[in-house]
């Protein structure tokens, strides 16, 4: 069981500054009412970034980090936030700390990229390894599955797809579905057993290659297997390239649906191009310092000489500078350039002039030419050797190759965006729409024709099989020694594989009658419906609601899938191996106001500890602790201190 006890925010989205609340210990609802772009997502976000690392926007389309900065924060120098989440998990307390800051040499983050994530993991006060914490992470809440415990409630209509089978964002909740009930550790167990099978049956080939009797059978066994093993490699890279095209055909059809996204990744392709020259051009200067650099990079050895070679030629320059400075003011005072004394301001008689000529010494003239003739080489000699010291900086030399490095980096990791972003854009940049469906088209052809292949594979795969039997079946009359011993081998991990294998059919079916019949007993109760019996469950673990009279609704509206998703989301949670907390942001959707009551009513048997982000006109204060009444637990205000400041307050 996984419960959520604090969570500590710092200039995360409209959460100024440190903002944290705790979560009561006992089992109910806690309820926090914002308005809108008060923060109610960003707070759902909050919890997402902590456990997972992601923040999702409207239409699952991932949040820029650099837009998640709070804004009155990041205009006053902050560039980073950070959440902090305590947990209960399996009778253990948990603390996870994620940040997310500038990377480093990125004075001036402006876009996502531009930003880095860390995070580290407590466990009763002590600070796990990486790759302890990421074990643990994937234990206590994998990503795969997060969608039954934080969602947006206007997401639940995705749920729809699980009615049809060919749809792609249908089987990955549908296999999240199958995560969350547990049914992978089962289906890996039976997977590790039919590795071992295929290995049993060519050490019986290998064994009775060595027996006169039965060589013959166990060279043709031999051919059967190994024809088994590219048959079943070929399978494993048709259905890898499979899901890759399914994949790709998502992306597309997303992009038909969303033009606009369309036109962002084209602008944000641009973008990176642009950003990519520049960065080219940083390297190639780069490069051309460092040449430069290495030319004088000797000089380091030296530093302390020229140092000290500095700093004497300073002194002199100084002495005679004094000195000529000196000889010229009293040169100009003595014939009378100057009228008045540049130390004290008073006029200069003539009897003053005629004592400073006299105190000129003899020769005076010349004096003055040389010392600024030793003035002039002083400062050429010091200009030469201030330019060899600046070259002989070793820490200069590094900053240029870290600079460099980095840039390179930053280009490689732009280039990787770009791939990215060409595999999900048309080709056809001037005609999206017929460029779309160009390759909306070729996609389609392609899975079509890997699904021939799978199908044919398959086939063929199940008449080597049908061989092996036969010639199993005349082995075993012959078999004798080793070959014995290993026939026996090969039937006892047949027997265990059958086991397991008959077993992951009748789990997934219990699984699926579970969930049918939670399914069913939530929809009841949500439902306002009198005449709705329940709902049937499919394959796919698509759920169809279900009339009294035993035929089923084929039409549903909004608010009746926003209903039937909900009821899927409570039978998950019922029925899952792992159970935790549920956040939902606006759970009501275009429900009407009894449906509305009957989902208050409802929540706190969903899941032991439920979290609702609503605002007061979606669900009233009141009649949310009279529908609760003892099962509410805290209620939260998101009160507005400006347009990008909101403080959490509780009531």
């Amino acid at each position: 069981m996984l419960r959520i006890k604090t969570i500590h925010m710092k200039n995360f989205g409209a959460f100024k500054g440190d903002q944290s609340f705790d979560l009561p210990d006992e089992e109910g609802v806690s309820i926090f009412y914002g308005e809108n772009m008060r923060g109610k997502t960003t707070l759902l976000n909050a919890f997402r970034f902590a456990l997972i690392g992601k923040i999702i926007g409207r239409g699952r389309r991932q949040v820029s980090f650099h837009d998640m900065i709070n804004w009155e924060a990041r205009s006053e120098g902050e560039r980073s936030f950070e959440v902090r989440i305590d947990l209960m998990h399996a009778g253990a307390e948990y603390r996870l700390t994620r940040t997310c800051k500038p990377k480093k040499g990125t004075p001036d983050p402006a876009v996502h990229d531009d930003y880095v994530t860390e995070y580290f993991l407590e466990r009763g006060g002590h600070i796990l390894s990486p790759q302890q914490a990421e074990l643990e992470l994937e234990r206590i809440l994998p990503e795969q599955i997060s969608r039954f415990f934080l969602f947006d409630g206007e997401l639940l209509q995705e749920y729809e797809d699980l009615m049809h089978s060919e749809s792609d964002i249908g089987r990955k909740i549908s296999s999240a579905i199958e995560r969350i009930l547990g049914l992978p550790t089962l289906t890996k167990s039976r997977d590790s057993l039919k590795a071992a099978l295929d290995r049993a049956e060519a050490n019986v080939a290998l064994a009775a290659q060595g027996d006169q009797k039965t060589r013959e059978y166990g060279n043709q066994l031999q051919s059967l297997v190994d024809e088994r093993d590219i048959l079943t490699k070929d399978l494993f890279r048709q259905e890898s390239e499979l899901d890759e095209l399914r994949g790709r055909k998502a992306a597309i059809e997303d992009d038909m649906r969303r033009r606009e996204r369309m036109g962002a990744l084209f602008d944000k392709r641009d973008r990176l191009n642009e950003e990519i020259d520049a960065l080219k051009q940083h390297v190639d200067e780069r490069i051309e310092e460092v040449k430069i650099a290495m030319n004088s990079a000797w000089s380091a050895v030296i530093r302390t000489r020229l140092k000290a070679a500095v700093d004497e030629h300073r002194k002199r320059e100084n002495e005679l500078q004094s000195l000529v400075n000196r000889a010229q003011i009293l040169r100009e005072l003595a014939d009378g350039d100057e009228q008045s004394c540049p130390t004290c301001l008073q006029t200069v008689t003539e009897e003053a002039q005629e004592i400073i000529r006299a105190q000129l010494p003899t020769g005076d003239e010349k004096a003055s030419s040389e010392a600024q003739r030793e003035l002039a080489s002083v400062r050429r000699r010091l200009d030469a050797l201030d330019e060899q010291l600046a070259k002989a900086n070793p820490e200069a030399l590094r900053q240029i190759w870290r600079s460099l490095e980095t840039r390179k980096l930053e280009i490689y990791a732009k280039q990787g965006e770009i791939e990215e972003i060409e595999r999900q854009l048309s080709s056809d940049a001037e005609d999206e729409l017929r460029g779309l469906r160009r390759e909306y088209d070729s996609v389609f052809r392609q899975i079509t024709a890997l699904e021939t292949g799978v199908a044919e594979t398959g086939e063929k795969l199940e008449e080597n099989a049908n061989y092996r039997d036969k010639i199993q079946k005349s082995l075993d009359k012959l078999a004798g020694g080793e070959t014995d011993l290993a026939i026996k081998r090969r039937d006892y991990t047949s027997r265990v594989h059958a086991l397991f294998a008959a077993s992951v059919d009748t789990y997934r079916e219990q699984l699926r009658h579970r969930v049918e019949a939670d399914a069913s007993r939530f929809f009841q109760q949500l439902t306002t419906e009198p005449e709705y019996a329940g709902l049937r469950i499919n394959d796919s673990y698509g759920l169809t609601i279900v009339h009294r009279d035993g035929s089923d609704i084929p039409v549903r509206s909004a608010g009746a899938e926003h209903v039937v998703a909900l009821s899927l989301v409570a039978a998950l949670q019922n029925n899952a191996q792992l159970r935790g907390p549920i956040v939902v942001d606006s759970p009501f959707g275009r429900l009407d106001g009894g449906h509305r009551a009957n989902i208050v009513e409802t929540l706190p048997d969903m899941a032991d500890q439920v979290i609702v982000l609503v605002y007061e006109e979606e669900l009233p204060p009141a009649r949310a602790r009279e529908a609760l009444k003892g099962r509410l637990r805290a209620e939260w205000t998101l009160e507005r201190q400006s347009a990008r400041h909101t403080e959490l307050v509780k009531q």
